[in-house]
């Protein structure tokens, strides 16, 4: 989880556990520590500073995930569950993108454009990969416009309510992407005005939550979003930014999705859609989409910060790939066989696969980059492409096909053992029990026989407060070898917490370096 993103993932488990929106139920995670700019504290309580629109629509996802799990268990489980969660909305927006596009062009170019949406675009490297703001602004906004295509097909107040209610949404999701909703105002004031009541009063009641919580917490509609607008300002660079977002080696649209240039030329066959007031809406987002890539330009940090690419235009990707289909489409009616043919093809395929391949570099490789090797946005010398998969290819160390949490990974496989190891022992020393306990979790999948590893899960449910939980694992650990000394002294450690509430009593972690080896640790 980047620092931006951290809240999002714990947020859920604080309004399930606690019935709050606060943050210092985990105060002592090394994560939070490490990124203490992503938090504030208000009135007593740590509040993130970034919108809670998405932690709490996922909210009803994690509760069926963390269904009678305790606490601390459920915890465990925050990385996967938050992992496969932003999975899932990303995998809902090209669901819905499917639904949207099949209205415009024809089947196989729907599932063309599809598969470029879901594939080739940074919804799947930077909207799969974490809970930032731009998946769930992706989603919504193909939402609205599935609301808007049904209408026209049969006109009825419920798309305008559904409209209505999912841009009350957005606006509050990512502020700087409300300007999206310019067009469908424009669809619903201009178009179909006798029905705007139907839309606008969905719309308010929808944000009115988020803006109380803002108002209440920060003072300000915005909420924690406030310290973001002294970041806007003009400088000379506001047009090499401009041309930056779309050109640059290391956050340019064009460089990590080449295969989006042709969204250029599919924007002039918007008038190809029989529908007028559809081909108007898609007309309109145009100069909106515009608009949006020059406010970032004008931000301090308009590159987005440590990402893969260009984060900041995720949120336009999806009316991006609209257009994609559109120009597919156009090209796919004129095809003739013909070399010209063949090669316009050929160069649609490439643009195509090179773009997929950026993509997967930036899903598998880019989490790996060292922080020495970042690079700034027009550091051609350094290109994060190419950094990301070298540093990459030298560090993955594991694999593994994950299933709905909290069930194990279908598949897992790791090289180095050692590596393995090295990680708990890291998570040990920084007192990140949550992580270590996790990391056990997922080498008894592997090793269920283990005695020495059930002990050590034990002891970190003892550090979580899981003192039942954690005589289960040390009975487990006595039941495969009856002498390990070191789980009877902890099993008895947690009866004692347990009956006197005694919570200074010493607890021993055995530590594994290699397969095979062991050594004690307090």
């Amino acid at each position: 989880m980047s620092g931006d993103t951290i809240s999002a993932g714990y947020l859920p488990f604080s309004i399930i556990y606690y019935q709050d929106l606060f943050l210092e139920h985990f105060y002592n995670n090394p994560q939070l520590v490490s990124n203490a700019y992503a938090f504030i504290t208000v009135n007593g309580h740590l509040m993130s500073i970034f919108p809670i629109v998405t932690p709490v629509l996922i909210t009803p996802f994690v509760y069926v995930c963390t269904l009678g799990m305790t606490p601390g268990h459920a915890f465990l489980h925050i990385a996967q569950i938050v992992r496969t969660t932003s999975a899932g909305i990303a995998a809902l927006a090209v669901c819905t993108f499917y639904l949207v596009v099949i209205r415009f062009v024809p089947r196989k170019i729907a599932i063309l454009s599809t598969l470029v949406f879901a594939f080739a675009t940074s919804t799947w490297s930077i909207g799969s990969q974490a809970l930032w703001q731009h998946g769930m602004v992706e989603l919504l906004l193909l939402l609205i416009l599935y609301a808007i295509i049904r209408n026209e097909e049969n006109p009825s107040p419920i798309w305008f309510i559904i409209a209505g209610i999912l841009s009350g949404l957005l606006v509050f999701c990512r502020p700087p992407d409300a300007l999206l909703i310019i067009p469908v105002l424009g669809y619903v004031f201009w178009k179909n005005r006798t029905q705007s009541i139907y839309y606008l009063v969905p719309a308010i009641l929808s944000g009115l939550p988020f803006l109380a919580y803002n108002w209440y917490f920060f003072g300000t509609i915005s909420g924690g979003y406030i310290q973001n607008l002294g970041r806007f300002g003009l400088s000379p660079e506001v047009l090499a930014n401009f041309a930056g977002l779309f050109l640059s080696p290391n956050k340019g649209l064009f460089v990590f999705s080449p295969v989006l240039i042709l969204a250029v030329f599919g924007y002039f066959r918007s008038g190809s859609i029989g529908n007028r007031n559809l081909s108007l809406l898609l007309r309109w987002f145009g100069p909106v989409l515009i608009l949006e890539t020059a406010m970032y330009a004008f931000f301090y940090d308009w590159g987005g910060g440590y990402a893969y690419g260009p984060r900041f235009l995720t949120s336009l990707v999806p009316v991006l790939c609209i257009y994609v289909a559109l120009f597919l489409s156009y090209t796919a009616a004129l095809f003739r066989a013909g070399m010209y043919d063949y090669l316009k093809a050929g160069a649609i395929a490439f643009l195509v696969v090179v773009s997929v391949a950026i993509q997967f570099i930036g899903v598998f490789y880019f989490p790996y980059l060292d922080d020495s090797h970042y690079p700034q946005p027009w550091d051609s010398s350094n290109p994060l492409i190419a950094s990301s998969l070298q540093d990459g290819v030298e560090q993955l160390d594991t694999f593994a096909v994950q299933s709905i949490p909290p069930f194990p990974p279908l598949y897992y496989y790791t090289r180095y053992d050692e590596w393995k190891y090295l990680n708990v022992k890291a998570a040990l020393s920084a007192g990140d029990y949550s992580t270590a306990a996790l990391y056990y979790i997922q080498y008894l999948q592997e090793n269920p026989d283990s005695y020495i590893l059930w002990n050590n899960l034990g002891c970190c449910q003892i550090k979580l407060g899981e003192y039942d939980e954690a005589i289960q694992s040390f009975d487990r650990s006595l039941a495969i070898n009856p002498q390990f000394k070191d789980a009877q002294l902890n099993r008895a450690a947690a009866v004692q917490i347990l009956a006197r509430g005694n919570r200074s009593v010493e607890i021993g972690i055995t530590v594994l370096t290699l397969p095979g080896k062991a050594g004690s640790a307090g």
